[in-house]
């Protein structure tokens, strides 16, 4: 028998969630690890970029580690909402430090989203969707400001029209699809 989680669900239905959340954990986890020298190597050993790195890519696979102790007690849903939030947090610190153009990050957000729609609540898919249209937005924001002034306003409503529509469009497949509330039996 499947340990209780969250909502004192068991059952096949709870075993596929948990198989799952393991599954996007482990995945995460792997792509920490196997990224970081890649990202070493591609930023030429800058030690500066090195600290980020370690920092980063350490601490996207420690919350995986945890959270994959968390899961072992059948908490799906917290450990759902910690790596998908955890993620964001990390994503949008990541992409609002990093001095890159806010499209290089676009993807990142993207895959928070998809892990969003696939392990939370259709409610907080839309925290998610509204929290990463609002950091990408500033991104692109502040990134056109070193553009005389009067082009400045027409950069930034052009760059944030190159990512935002595919955005939200991604998020409404990903709402449409996502898994509804639940419905608690009367007692």
């Amino acid at each position: 028998m499947a340990e209780q989680g969250d909502s004192g669900e068991a059952g096949p239905s709870f075993d596929r969630r948990v198989r799952l959340t393991r599954a996007l954990l482990l995945g995460v986890l792997v792509a920490a690890v196997a990224t970081a020298p890649l990202f070493a190597i591609a930023e030429g050993f800058d030690a500066a970029h090195l600290g980020r790195v370690a920092a980063s890519n350490g601490g996207a696979a420690l919350l995986c580690l945890l959270l994959l102790l968390v899961l072992r007690r059948g908490h799906v849903a917290a450990v759902g909402r910690a790596l998908v939030f955890g993620l964001l947090l990390l994503v949008g610190t990541l992409a609002s430090t990093s001095g890159e153009d806010v499209h290089v990050n676009v993807v990142n957000f993207v895959l928070v989203a998809l892990l969003a729609g696939l392990l939370t609540s259709r409610r907080e898919l839309l925290l998610v969707a509204l929290l990463s249209t609002t950091a990408m937005v500033a991104i692109a924001w502040r990134h056109a400001r070193a553009a005389p002034v009067e082009e400045a306003f027409e950069l930034r409503c052009e760059s944030i029209a190159q990512f935002l529509p595919t955005y939200v469009v991604i998020v409404f497949v990903l709402w449409l699809v996502a898994r509804p509330p639940r419905e608690t039996p009367p007692r």
